[in-house]
């Protein structure tokens, strides 16, 4: 694995973003669905340059993309609170990419965004990123029925999340 690092999206990330995306569709599905038009990248650019949300592309030397962390509604005041959504890109999955960018993403939720929580909600048949997740320190919390539509479908999904304080530990 070379070195990585991340950094938030670009306009002229468009055509390696799509590209990327449209490769590792069969990866992402039924797990998640990605931006894979211009119009779906506009939005998600857009989106993401919003304060509630903030997106960190992982990548490696090359600066090819690997991997993404979507931060999202993040939430101020007395709950400092966001939601996680990641994955891959099909060429560099299961190679540690996310995992290293995955550090360096929680290293910017918790010292740069300053935030108190971080929560992941993972389909409980999704065992890569539940191992993602797990490895980097987050708690299963619970179960939800039916608490997202994914594909057009009502998907039972499991509440995993990390505090600062698990983080320093």
């Amino acid at each position: 694995m070379s070195i990585i690092f991340i950094r938030e999206p670009q306009q002229q990330d468009e055509v390696a973003f799509l590209s990327a995306m449209q490769k590792s569709q069969t990866l992402h599905h039924p797990w998640v669905k990605t931006p894979l038009t211009s119009q779906e990248f506009q939005n998600y650019i857009l989106r993401y340059n919003q304060p509630t949300h903030k997106s960190y592309l992982v990548c490696n030397e090359q600066n090819h993309i690997v991997g993404v962390f979507n931060i999202s509604e993040i939430v101020r005041g007395l709950f400092q609170n966001a939601y996680l959504g990641f994955y891959a890109v099909n060429d560099y999955a299961g190679k540690g990419y996310m995992n290293a960018g995955f550090k360096l993403v929680l290293n910017a939720v918790f010292r740069d965004l300053d935030l108190h929580r971080i929560e992941a909600n993972i389909q409980p048949d999704n065992f890569r990123s539940i191992n993602l997740v797990s490895s980097n320190g987050f708690r299963k919390e619970g179960y939800s029925s039916n608490y997202l539509k994914v594909n057009g479908e009502w998907c039972d999904h499991e509440r995993w999340a990390i505090t600062i304080e698990d983080w320093l530990k």
